[in-house]
């Protein structure tokens, strides 16, 4: 179980997660706001989450903190390319397709996120 500080900076890094899912499920979003959104998510990600370390934890726990965050990195730097990427789409069809694939890496992004403030033991890490 992480530190109430450790849940904390993750409860709030999935509700920001929470709020650019729903924007990106909107049928033509911002582009240049989801893009703002984005990068403050990211930036929390980098400056909270990624340095996050709990010694309190068993050696197992760790192991299994390091590999979600390491998951949740390549998740963000796959968004950021989706998103720039969306911001380029002309076509309705590939814009859609886009948006799809960007809620499906925000929606494990989540998954994620759930699985270390339930106890990382709930998630075999696939």
């Amino acid at each position: 179980m992480l530190s109430p500080d450790s849940q904390q900076m993750l409860s709030r890094f999935q509700a920001e997660r929470q709020q650019l899912e729903a924007q990106v499920t909107q049928a033509n979003p911002d582009t240049q706001q989801l893009q703002v959104n984005f990068l403050k998510l990211q930036q929390r990600f980098q400056q909270q989450i990624l340095p996050l370390r709990d010694n309190s934890l068993s050696v197992a726990a760790q192991t299994q903190l390091q590999a979600y965050q390491t998951e949740m990195n390549r998740l963000m730097r796959l968004l950021a390319v989706d998103i720039s990427f969306l911001q380029t789409v002309r076509q309705s069809i590939k814009q859609q397709q886009r948006q799809a694939q960007i809620q499906q890496r925000l929606g494990s992004l989540g998954q994620f996120c759930e699985a270390l403030l339930t106890g990382h033991s709930s998630r075999d890490g696939g």
